[in-house]
């Protein structure tokens, strides 16, 4: 089977700047925008040699282009088949986003004592943006920005990579439930209750708010996932 990239208005319209990038991250960037966009349907194939013709690269660079999205979580292997879109069902979604909640509670509780003035500036004009956009794409990744915002005071980058690779498995997800439940003006309730207590300095509340959103999104999505996968 050879491969079929979908690029749709899904995808994000401005990319970053990619000049400190080399040819093997630039790619890994695409095709993860482009498994996390939903372009590709869960169980395709990405077959490496028509990879490296689309983007006239070495069939080497793909390689590592693919295991380093098999280490984040978006793309499995089979034997003697190839590399896939991975499929989770609602169990290991569950089990993943239980791992992410333990992660951004800790990330959390270092975060919000050194939470400065700028980061309250951004975090609040990411906010704002959020509840201007009612594309899911384009939600999410302004969604992965504001989390990010809250969580690299913690001065933990280790920590916030491994939260971010669970995020990458998650979102296809959550981007597939927002897209039908429309959860856009709960999720804002709940970041701007998180941002409340960030602005106090409160942790134990910011704690205990963030991790009630994220059962609660938690929830929507496997519950979503159960109902399409009867």
């Amino acid at each position: 089977m050879s491969l079929h990239i979908r690029v749709g208005p899904s995808l994000p319209h401005q990319p970053p700047d990619r000049s400190f990038k080399s040819v093997g991250e630039m790619l890994t960037d695409d095709l993860r925008k482009i498994i996390l966009s939903g372009s590709l349907e869960e169980g395709e194939y990405l077959r490496q040699r028509s990879l490296a013709r689309r983007y006239g690269v070495s069939e080497v660079v793909v390689r590592e282009a693919l295991r380093l999205l098999v280490s984040e979580g978006l793309v499995e292997t089979e034997r003697r088949k190839g590399a896939r879109i991975s499929r989770l069902s609602a169990a290991e979604v569950r089990e993943l986003w239980e791992l992410r909640i333990l992660i951004e509670k800790l990330l959390t509780q270092h975060a919000v004592p050194s939470f400065q003035a700028e980061d309250l500036a951004r975090a609040e004009g990411l906010l704002k943006a959020m509840n201007e956009e009612r594309d899911p794409a384009e939600w999410l990744s302004i969604n992965r920005e504001f989390h990010n915002c809250l969580y690299r005071p913690a001065g933990r980058p280790r920590i916030l990579r491994f939260s971010n690779n669970l995020r990458n498995m998650m979102d296809r997800y959550l981007r597939m439930s927002l897209g039908v439940l429309q959860h856009f003006d709960a999720a804002h309730r709940k970041h701007r209750m998180i941002l409340a207590a960030y602005r106090q300095g409160n942790t134990l509340l910011a704690v205990k708010r963030v991790e009630a959103h994220l059962r609660k999104t938690a929830d929507g999505v496997v519950a979503f996932l159960a109902a399409q996968r009867k």
